[in-house]
């Protein structure tokens, strides 16, 4: 037994080299650099309520655009990670880790049995020192895990369509219910499976006759796991299915401008995002119909249809989403992350035989990993500790023994409290909700600002706390906190 463990691990020494380099990435100084502000703040108490039962929701987070409601699958699977941590948020940042880590293995492993040892190593060389997926895996944020589950919605439907096995369609249904509520761009999904599924359809004639019951039960695995979601909205006469059509309807969600235009920005900002240089559009654009001529000249492409399968994900996302009038942030593409590095390694593991193609792939991926290294700034920069600047700031402010029920507010607006209003409620000092229209014995200003007029700032909460005095300033790292209490 122990003999064959070497063999293996001699046999498997640069994979495992570069899986213990992806940990690494993910890992290191996770406590230092892991985000968490009031965003996270806000989930890491949804996520406290569901553990200790006080509340179990039914929807998530709403969108970044139009107000819509995602689905509560993030809050449950992180909950056993803050549990885990003793409620400690940290728990959270280490869970996104570790489900990435999980993430990048399984990946390897399907591509590896699927296509060729070459391309998943190419693929896991990509995958490993993308800057941008080692961010997103070092925090608690819903569409930072939307890469990996969209991969694995359309592995689990390859497989259901192939194999027509049972177990894989319910795989693919729940996997395509979770990617949805990791993010409602994952919608785009959708379109990528139905032109598969036409383009099946014309090759094998009987196909979808044939495939009708495994497409069944994926549509009940899918229902199954949205239904809380699907009951939120039965009862609260459709809320989230009219947020959504209002979405399209009122909001001009379609962008106006020229189509090409929006196309090239689409594109080039994907190519920025993924290989960290800023390339002229018209280059980005040569790249991405080099791309799509490939595709349909390479026969092994077109026989492979976990391939074809992952290329029409990469190609119909982006032109889709470059209809929509929206900002292109990094996330925005979590989709189609892991199609593209697997489109792009099959294309090299084809080329690697070939002793100058073999020097340029060489210099392309060293030049990769240089570029995105460029962004690891945890490697040699001191971490800003948020988890440790809200605890101390929550602490700050149970020290002040407040009366209850006391509130809290930030100032500017645009700030968010839900970081330091997490540490208040697991110290046990928790405040009114920030929706409350009680009135608080004490009022406690967050200043992010060089100087608060505390008395007279028109936010609502302090506008409504009634004839009202500065009690005490005090400053705990860069937030003034002022503590507002009622005249006598």
């Amino acid at each position: 037994m122990l003999r064959r463990i070497k063999n293996i691990v001699a046999k498997n020494k640069l994979i495992i080299f570069l899986l213990f380099i992806g940990i690494f990435l993910r890992f290191y100084k996770l406590e230092e650099f892991a985000t968490f502000l009031g965003d996270q703040g806000r989930d890491a108490i949804i996520i406290k309520r569901i553990i200790t039962f006080e509340h179990l929701p039914a929807i998530g987070p709403t969108s970044s655009v139009g107000g819509v409601f995602l689905g509560p699958f993030f809050y449950y699977l992180m909950a056993p990670f803050l549990l885990i941590f003793n409620l400690n948020p940290l728990g959270l940042a280490f869970g996104t880790a570790f489900l990435t880590i999980i993430g990048l293995i399984s990946s390897y492993f399907i591509i590896r049995k699927e296509i060729n040892k070459q391309t998943g190593l190419i693929f896991l060389v990509l995958y490993v020192f993308s800057s941008i997926q080692i961010e997103y895996s070092r925090f608690s944020w819903n569409p930072n895990l939307l890469p990996l589950f969209s991969f694995f919605t359309l592995y689990f439907f390859y497989q259901s369509v192939l194999s027509k096995k049972y177990f894989w369609s319910l795989l693919f249904g729940s996997f395509l219910a979770f990617s949805l509520q990791l993010h409602y761009l994952a919608l785009f999904l959708f379109i990528t499976i139905i032109v598969f599924l036409i383009v099946h359809q014309l090759r094998h004639k009987q196909f979808l006759i044939s495939y009708f019951s495994h497409f069944l039960l994926s549509l009940i695995s899918f229902l199954f796991f949205f239904s809380p979601l699907i009951i939120f909205d039965l009862k609260h006469h459709f809320i989230n299915l009219n947020s959504f059509i209002n979405l399209f309807t009122n909001q001009k969600v379609l962008a106006p401008s020229s189509s090409f235009d929006r196309l090239l920005i689409t594109i080039n900002s994907f190519f920025a995002s993924v290989l960290k240089i800023n390339l002229n559009s018209y280059f980005s654009l040569t790249i991405f119909l080099f791309l799509i001529y490939y595709f349909f000249r390479k026969k092994s492409f077109i026989k492979n249809p976990f391939l074809q399968l992952n290329f029409l994900n990469f190609f119909l996302y982006l032109f889709f989403f470059s209809l929509l009038n929206t900002n292109r942030y990094p996330h925005y593409y979590g989709q189609i992350y892991l199609s593209f590095f697997l489109v792009l390694a099959f294309i090299f593991a084809q080329k690697i035989r070939q002793f100058w193609f073999k020097i340029l792939i060489i210099i392309f991926l060293i030049t990769y990993i240089i570029l995105n290294a460029k962004d690891y700034k945890f490697l040699y920069l001191k971490g800003n500790k948020q988890i440790w600047r809200a605890k101390i700031i929550a602490q700050s402010i149970i020290d002040e023994k407040p009366q209850t029920p006391y509130q809290v507010v930030p100032i500017p607006y645009t700030e968010m409290d839900g970081h330091i209003r997490y540490f208040l409620e697991i110290l046990g000092q928790r405040p009114l909700s920030e929706a409350s229209a009680d009135q608080p014995k004490e009022l406690y200003i967050l200043c992010y600002e060089k100087e608060c007029d505390a008395l007279n700032h028109p936010q609502w909460q302090i506008a409504a706390f009634k004839n009202k005095k500065v009690d005490k300033i005090w400053k705990i790292d860069r937030v003034r906190i002022y503590k507002l209490i009622h005249k006598k």
